[in-house]
């Protein structure tokens, strides 16, 4: 199965959710979704040029695309913390995946 970027912000909502503290790295997020959904197919390829799979950076995609319309920051759902390289679930975050 393909996920869609929208799967995937969906997921990461519920891993922070899950979470002791409401924050992860994007790393153990990349880690903690492909353990759990599995990616298969394209998804499992490895990027051309790059050491990652499509997966895993459709995951970090939620980082350079999280200001635009229906990023989690500006969606208001989690932030994202340049020096920590993590996200932190908000309050709406919560509510959207409850």
């Amino acid at each position: 199965m393909e996920f869609t970027e929208e799967q995937i912000r969906n997921e990461l909502l519920v891993e922070l959710a899950n979470s002791k503290n409401g924050s992860l790295t994007t790393t153990e997020l990349i880690e903690l979704l492909t353990d759990r959904l599995k990616p298969s197919g394209h998804d499992a390829e490895i990027a051309h040029e790059r050491s990652d799979t499509y997966f895993s950076q459709k995951v970090r995609n939620t980082v350079s695309h999280r200001h635009q319309g229906t990023g989690l920051e500006a969606r208001g759902l989690a932030s994202y913390d340049d020096t920590y390289e993590g996200w932190t679930i908000t309050p709406e975050g919560r509510a959207h995946v409850a």
